[in-house]
């Protein structure tokens, strides 16, 4: 599973979990700090706990996650209308898929988890679609133009075969999230801040072969439920 998440930047967790030399012990001869019984580590834990239950799971203060499953505008509000800049940089706008059906995704690069494996699920969607002779034009669009150059697009639309990656300047890739109802927002510091978190909604839009907005679909779906009400609507 790690070996499939890394091509989207996901690696797996710290320390993988593995066995020190020697029967569990350090390199020269220490033993580890936290044993299984380890009053510290029961310390730890029920700190954890604690931490956990008093801030909704933030160390930064309780999170509203109501913005990662849901639109931002009523459907009938949705226009999507962009005029971004693809991983090749070349110009793109909506009246370049006129035609067929879209599947957009809206997320970053420098995701850590949730667009990774969304990613995947983007990728089996498709997958299965094609093997059943249907076809929709997979798209990504950044919600962090900030770090999300032409360069590093390219090198995340080459793992999805047919995907097109999009970008801009702030104030287009703004517009285009607004004109499709995505929340987004940046914890970046400043310009110079290059290390910082993005919240926003985790979504799959179909758009139809007329640039309208048919319907969305959210990650937790999983792929097989996915792909399964795709074909519905693909058929109308």
């Amino acid at each position: 599973m790690w070996k499939e998440l890394g091509k989207w930047g996901m690696g797996p967790p710290s320390g993988g979990g593995g066995q020190q030399p020697g029967g569990g012990q350090q390199p020269g001869g220490q033993k580890p700090l936290l044993r299984r019984n380890s009053p510290l580590l029961w310390i730890l834990i029920i700190g954890a706990i604690l931490i956990y239950t008093q801030t909704d799971g933030s160390l930064f203060g309780p999170l509203d996650q109501s913005h990662v499953s849901r639109m931002a505008v009523p459907p009938e509000e949705i226009k999507g209308e962009f005029a971004l800049i693809d991983h090749t940089g070349t110009p793109r706008t909506q009246a370049d898929f006129l035609g067929k059906h879209t599947l957009i995704y809206f997320g970053f690069t420098w995701c850590p988890d949730v667009c990774p494996s969304s990613m995947l699920i983007l990728a089996d969607v498709v997958e299965d679609l094609q093997a059943q002779g249907k076809a929709v034009q997979p798209l990504f669009i950044t919600v962090d133009p900030q770090r999300d150059t032409v360069e590093k697009l390219a090198d995340y639309a080459a793992q999805l075969p047919g995907l097109v990656a999009l970008t801009g300047s702030q104030e287009a890739v703004d517009e285009a999230l607004d004109n499709f109802g995505i929340y987004r927002r940046s914890h970046a510091s400043g310009p110079e801040d290059s290390d910082y978190r993005v919240d926003h909604a985790s979504l799959f839009y179909l758009m139809g072969p007329e640039g309208e907005f048919v319907t969305h679909y959210t990650p937790s779906q999983g792929p097989t439920q996915i792909a399964l009400e795709l074909e519905r609507d693909l058929r109308g």
